[in-house]
């Protein structure tokens, strides 16, 4: 009995444990470091910048965009693959103007280009562990509260293949998709592509969408980019589009021409009154591509408005484009020009004023051409007061 005290004795005092092992300490509970994240570089809308996978940039109104991930579904060498794939860079975007945050997933094969909120972002080069890509910001086409477009803005420069995107309510879509059709200026149908909805459509909320649309050089310098509403019932009650106005960046032989405007500022007499004359006729210049027919393309352009916001803010204005108003045909001969038109819903009327500003401005635009020494319209009722 004593033995058995002795031992237990020393086994309290020394931590001996029942097989005379010394008992491991317990260790002590690690202390959580928070990791501070890392600071983001400072970045300007408009300029490319390059990121590496966790890194981020700031810009100035305090959008900040992270490179969270960089996938690789490329197929490999020597195998036979279904699908080519891509590299696809994950990138999450915060505050600015986003509520929360956002996950933007592009690719080298799905598309260069998305957009969250007013915010579009394209790849400009893309490896296995960075990137370089340039964000912009600009105010989205909104119709209706029901679909953004955020790229491209109103009267941009697109070429083939143009890249669209945006954000659009779910009940725009059918099946995760809608139609995107660019048409030239002369209404005919360049390209019609589905935008596909970047989430999941079944839902009243922004859904993002992209598309990629191929087309030939047209004809005309500018054009028209609809997105549709996917309308499955057919019923016109069911129809809605957006309506954007973009013009070509068209590849081969040009020609620069003249079109004529009006700024009121310059048509006054010395008591400041608007003397509705020639004096006012302000002209800017535009490139077309080269054609058989320079004149009625120029015309065309001048019925299409398209002023740039620079212009306008400078004081230039144009009531063109007039609804229903088109150039039908032109002939020349001896010098005269004869221009007819359709005016199904008389836009070309009114005070003797605006009839005679719209008259100097086709006419300008006209006699620009050393072959045109005067002009006529057809029906002669047209741009009368």
């Amino acid at each position: 009995m004593r033995k058995t005290f002795i031992v237990i004795a020393l086994a309290a005092v020394f931590g001996l444990g029942g097989f005379g092992c010394i008992l491991p300490k317990k260790p002590a509970t690690p202390v959580a470091v928070p990791t501070p994240a890392p600071s983001a570089s400072s970045a300007v809308y408009g300029e490319p910048v390059s990121l590496t996978i966790g890194a981020s940039v700031e810009y100035d109104d305090g959008l900040v965009i992270t490179l969270e991930n960089i996938n690789d579904s490329r197929c490999p060498q020597d195998v036979q693959c279904i699908w080519q794939g891509e590299l696809a860079p994950v990138l999450r975007l915060r505050d600015g103007d986003i509520t929360g945050e956002s996950e933007l997933s592009l690719g080298t094969v799905r598309g260069l280009t998305g957009s969250v909120g007013p915010y579009a972002v394209t790849l400009s080069d893309v490896t296995l562990s960075s990137v370089v890509l340039v964000a912009d910001k600009s105010a989205a086409v909104v119709h209706d509260d029901k679909i953004r477009v955020t790229s491209p803005s109103s009267e941009a420069v697109v070429s083939s293949p143009l890249t669209v995107s945006g954000e659009a309510r779910g009940t725009w879509y059918f099946e995760a998709s809608f139609p995107v059709k660019l048409f030239d200026a002369d209404g005919n149908q360049l390209a019609v592509v589905p935008a596909q909805a970047q989430g999941d459509w079944m839902t009243e909320d922004y859904v993002p969408f992209s598309a990629v649309l191929t087309f030939d050089a047209p004809a005309t310098a500018t054009g028209t980019l609809v997105f549709q509403k996917d309308n499955p019932s057919g019923l016109p009650e069911n129809d809605d589009e957006v309506r954007i106005p973009v013009r070509f960046d068209a590849a081969g032989p040009q020609r620069t021409v003249m079109l004529y405007f009006y700024d009121d500022s310059r048509d006054r007499d010395e008591t400041g009154n608007v003397m509705c004359s020639r004096a006012g006729l302000v002209s800017v210049q535009r490139d077309i591509p080269l054609t058989k027919t320079p004149i009625q393309d120029a015309v065309r352009l001048l019925l299409e408005g398209g002023l740039t916001a620079e212009e306008r803010a400078s004081g230039i204005s144009t009531e063109f484009p007039l609804p229903g108003v088109a150039l039908k045909g032109a002939s020349l001969n001896d010098g005269v020009l004869t221009l007819e038109f359709d005016d199904p819903n008389n836009r070309t009327g009114g005070g003797a004023c605006r009839a005679g500003i719209l008259w100097f401005q086709i006419e300008a635009t006209a006699k620009q051409f050393v072959e045109v020494s005067s002009v006529r319209f057809m029906p002669e009722e047209l741009f009368q007061p």
